[in-house]
């Protein structure tokens, strides 16, 4: 694969004069993941746009190639050889827009908040840090190269993450000696995240008409059989735990099967979410609930059972001893911002990032309760103590 050379900058771009109004410029591009959108390159007018601004600001800009996907955006701001790298991520693209109460992209503000899809999650941690690269560039001493990832596709499989590690790491002419994940965690540090293996199990029957059920074989009744097998001897026995995450889970989150009233099913699925935290591996699960579901097939005649559409992400777990975590913790400290390290069970583009054996950790501005709702908002004062943070994050060493 060969990278695309550094990007030229727009012509006469206009500038915005605050990280507010940054990002309600951001906020007004629907950048609606491709997987709600059927858009597959929903983030690129957007990465045009950042691209022309970063250039502009005199910052290398080049995208990282996705194929069938708009790429990710790498902004680099190249200070000495000698001095390690560290890079920001921020994703580009949102959830869906369906049944919002405000202007999706209007980026409106009132009474101290900016509303908008995205405002919270992640555009909000995008244009604090691209901010505070612009500070930090401004400034005085710079002990770090800085790097900022706009990353795609997040919202549905961190589809930019995954690219970057397998693909685009081993080209660069670098590599980060810490990653910073945005993602609103109201400045807190979060130093390990609950990561994910999930898939649709389906059993397999034969159809015939309802008034003679005994000549098919109902896929349903089998499914209920697998459905209860499951609850009793596995889901009701996921027992583990990290001291940051919690407490790890599982869960048979959608069920479908039958085509009409009159009609014996051929087929049930099931789709099954299992949450794990650092210390599992996912595969061993998988295989788990893989052999428990085929025990219970050889114990029907007739059923049989096939997995597929699967996905996973590793947990995040503070691979480097928690370096990165305590380094970040006093440098959000410095500049006055209350901060605690942490963990959540949800999953990040830094699980794919610690994934690869890079230090990692989540910090950004917002609270991710207002993350994906109907009336979307980042508190303006959040925003400002993230371009204060993530500053001072940059002048860490």
């Amino acid at each position: 694969m060969i990278l695309q050379p550094p990007l030229a900058a727009e012509p006469m771009i206009a500038t915005p004069e605050s990280c507010q109004e940054l990002l309600a410029k951001m906020v007004s591009f629907n950048t609606v993941v491709a997987y709600h959108s059927g858009i597959a390159e929903a983030e690129r007018d957007l990465s045009d746009y950042l691209t022309a601004l970063a250039a502009a600001w005199g910052y290398s800009t080049r995208e990282l190639p996705i194929e069938g996907a708009c790429g990710n955006l790498l902004v680099e701001h190249f200070v000495d050889p000698k001095l390690p790298w560290l890079m920001f991520d921020a994703h580009m693209d949102t959830v869906g827009v369906e049944g919002m109460t405000i202007d999706p992209f209007g980026g409106e503000v009132r009474d101290g908040r900016l509303y908008g899809r995205g405002a919270c999650d992640t555009k909000g941690t995008g244009a604090a840090m691209l901010w505070a690269l612009r500070d930090y560039a401004a400034g005085g001493e710079q002990p770090n190269n800085i790097a900022i990832l706009f990353s795609v596709g997040e919202e549905h499989v961190q589809t930019g993450a995954r690219a970057f590690v397998e693909q685009h790491l081993s080209m660069l002419e670098w590599k980060p000696a810490g990653v910073v994940v945005g993602e609103p965690t109201q400045m807190n540090v979060l130093g390990a995240t609950g990561g994910f293996v999930r898939w649709k199990m389906s059993t397999h029957g034969q159809a015939c008409h309802s008034s003679k059920p005994d000549r098919g074989h109902n896929a349903i009744y089998d499914m209920a059989r697998l459905i209860t097998v499951l609850e009793d001897q596995y889901i009701s026995g996921v027992q583990a735990t990290h001291p940051l995450v919690g407490k790890a889970s599982a869960a048979i989150t959608v069920i479908t099967g039958g085509k009409q009233v009159n009609v014996v099913p051929a087929e049930a699925t099931i789709t099954f979410d299992r949450r794990l935290v650092p210390g599992e591996e996912g595969q061993r699960e998988l295989t788990a609930v893989q052999t428990l579901a085929e025990q219970v097939a050889s114990a029907r005649p007739g059923m049989t059972v096939t997995h597929h559409q699967f996905e996973s992400a590793p947990p995040m777990d503070t691979i480097d001893d928690g370096a990165l975590a305590d380094r970040a913790l006093a440098a959000i400290a410095s500049v006055g911002i209350e901060s605690h390290i942490a963990g959540e069970p949800f999953t990040t583009n830094g699980n794919h990032f610690a994934g690869a054996g890079l230090p990692t950790i989540v910090v950004g501005p917002g609270d991710i309760a207002q993350a994906h709702t109907p009336d979307e908002w980042i508190d303006l004062e959040q925003l400002a103590r993230g371009v204060e943070g993530y500053a001072a994050i940059m002048r860490s060493t």
